[in-house]
């Protein structure tokens, strides 16, 4: 049952995103890939929340694996980070909480806003933290790479 609801939410995700690609003008050697690691992330996102029953953790550690991909992908594509980042923000970007938090302002319903806008404010929190420690990680991850090829290097050179 689980895996038929994410096939769907995969393909749901993916053509949104393919639509926002073409909207947006990116280059078309990326549509696909970049709509394909949105659905991706969208149901590794929908399995977190549905293991961990917490939003914030599926948030911030799907927002992460976006940040990671996206700049592994830039360095395959020769493409900007941010070509792959935005789109796949596409289906986590919580746009139902904004939408309630004007219906219930517009109806003067302020405590049940005030939950939609605490909600909303954590959610957005969650994304942009992900993208932020993606990015410290991966040049970490960059700067580790980079010693140890030169440290091998110099270890080569000093024994010959």
């Amino acid at each position: 049952m689980i895996l038929n609801k994410s096939i769907g939410q995969f393909l749901l995700a993916t053509l949104a995103t393919y639509g926002f690609t073409i909207y947006f003008k990116l280059p078309k050697k990326v549509r696909l890939i970049t709509s394909a690691l949105s659905g991706f992330i969208w149901v590794v996102y929908e399995l977190l929340f549905a293991f961990s029953d917490n939003y914030m953790i599926s948030y911030l550690l799907s927002s992460l694996l976006i940040g990671v991909c996206s700049e592994s992908f830039a360095v395959c594509f020769k493409k900007p980070a941010t070509v792959f980042t935005l789109p796949c923000l596409v289906p986590l970007v919580p746009g139902a909480g904004m939408y309630y938090i004007m219906y219930y302002f517009i109806e003067s319903d302020y405590v049940v806003m005030r939950e939609h806008v605490i909600k909303t404010t954590l959610t957005t929190s969650a994304l942009a933290l992900g993208i932020v420690l993606s990015q410290g990680i991966v040049r970490i991850i960059r700067e580790l790479i980079k010693n140890y090829k030169s440290n091998r290097i110099n270890n080569n050179l000093t024994h010959e």
